[in-house]
């Protein structure tokens, strides 16, 4: 208990992530005040903005957002930017203190926080409602549901289904990594940790009732597999591929498929409207909401995909540097996998290669990221990745360098030795007449 409690004042931002599952909204506001500090010491000492490619991104949202309030006069608006101004906070803050959480402590937060969310469900759920401190302790514990309405699902402390789906999924992923590595090292109690949790995290995804989280799920066990022994892959995907009518059957609300995908369609094709309407700047992310209910009569809050809500909520420049940002990463993320091969950066490749897709995958057909929640983690992931991507270029110009002049040295060797002249040296042991 002491050596915890020692751990978190050395690295407070133990604490923030663990009040971001247990109390969401006091967990959002402890980042929230460590954003403000550090844009106020970053402006105050006149320190350089950080260029890396996420940094730009959240400044042309904060710039993209400023410029649809300057046109629309809707100064509501505001909020919307005070919002991504605060991301951006958040990401320059984890971005440099890499002292305050380790990859690993992040991955097992995130493992946890995933076991929290099964568990809180079965106990926030107790919590009586009809009155105003119930309402205020369902709020507070993120057990208060906010934009869904349909049969029971399993949330837990994440304000909404599909949010408690991605935090899961983002467990399995940091999960599977860490099961993967206590094969390799043959760390027993690891490994009997980790059989014990991936079930549990499993069910706790088919709760929540995304049909989207279950197809992740079954992609990311076959990317363990495949980690694991490929010989075993090839099997698993075709047992996958013939057994793929069963697994629908299974799926959570299968039934409800066809009408769903409807719906989702008739949003996509809204959305696109909005960003037509707003193609420069968008309607910015809370004027998506007023806006869409301004054009078809309904509360829908974001486009349900993470590309139209960038395009619809931010513009065609964003939307555009987002898809850079994403054949960038995608090559990058390639390119880690064969550098770091057997080498003490594997851990850390693995991990992303299992995590940063899923960003990617359930973007697809929803906007998991709209949660304050959920965005958080995502920058706290993004900020490890854009550090590891940097000490990775690092040592591969460090090792072009090296090359590089090892050649040229060579190079001038044999030169020097193709011009030096051939001597006769007299021969022994041959008396001269």
């Amino acid at each position: 208990m002491m050596y915890a409690l020692d751990k978190v004042k050395q690295q407070p931002i133990i604490l923030g992530l663990i009040l971001l599952y247990i109390l969401p909204p006091i967990g959002m506001a402890w980042f929230v005040c460590r954003a403000v500090k550090m844009l106020y010491d970053q402006f105050a000492a006149k320190k350089a903005l950080p260029t890396d490619l996420i940094s730009i991104f959240l400044a042309m949202t904060v710039l993209a957002s400023l410029g649809s309030i300057l046109i629309s006069g809707r100064f509501f608006d505001l909020l919307s930017t005070a919002m991504l101004i605060g991301y951006f906070g958040i990401y320059l803050f984890l971005l440099r203190r890499p002292e305050q959480l380790r990859l690993r402590q992040f991955a097992w937060i995130t493992i946890w926080g995933g076991v929290y969310i099964f568990f809180s469900e079965k106990l926030l759920v107790l919590i009586p409602d009809d009155s105003l401190i119930g309402t205020a302790v369902s709020f507070m514990t993120g057990h208060f549901l906010f934009g869904y309405k349909g049969i029971p699902r399993l949330y837990g402390s994440t304000f909404n289904p599909n949010y408690a789906c991605y935090l899961l999924i983002l467990a399995v992923a940091c999960l599977s990594v860490e099961l993967l590595r206590a094969i390799q090292l043959k760390k027993k109690m690891t490994i009997f940790l980790s059989l014990m949790l991936m079930p549990l995290l499993d069910f706790a995804i088919y709760e929540t009732g995304s049909r989207a989280g279950f197809v992740i799920m079954i992609l990311l066990h076959l990317l363990f597999v495949y980690k694991l022994s490929k010989r075993l892959f090839v099997p698993a995907a075709l047992f996958t591929v013939v057994g793929a009518k069963v697994l629908y059957n299974w799926m959570p609300r299968s039934s409800g498929t066809e009408t769903s995908m409807a719906k989702r369609l008739e949003i996509w094709g809204n959305s696109w409207h909005i960003f037509q309407q707003n193609p420069f700047f968008g309607a910015t992310n809370f004027g998506f909401l007023r806006v869409y209910s301004a054009n078809n009569g309904s509360m829908i809050p974001h486009a349900h995909d993470l590309f139209l809500s960038i395009l619809s909520s931010s513009g065609i420049f964003c939307a555009l540097f987002f898809i850079a940002i994403l054949l960038i990463g995608g090559y990058q993320l390639f390119k880690v996998q064969k550098i770091s091969m057997n080498t003490k950066s594997n851990y850390s490749a693995t991990l992303f290669l299992f995590a940063l897709p899923t960003i990617i995958l359930y973007g697809i057909l929803d906007f998991t990221l709209s949660s304050p929640q959920v965005m958080i983690m995502v920058l706290i992931l993004l900020s490890y990745w854009t550090r590891f991507t940097a000490q990775m270029n690092q040592m591969t110009r460090l090792h072009r360098t090296l090359s590089e002049a090892l050649l040229q040295r060579r190079t001038l060797f044999r030169k020097r030795h193709a011009h030096e002249p051939a001597t006769l040296q007299p021969a022994k042991d041959v008396s001269s007449r």
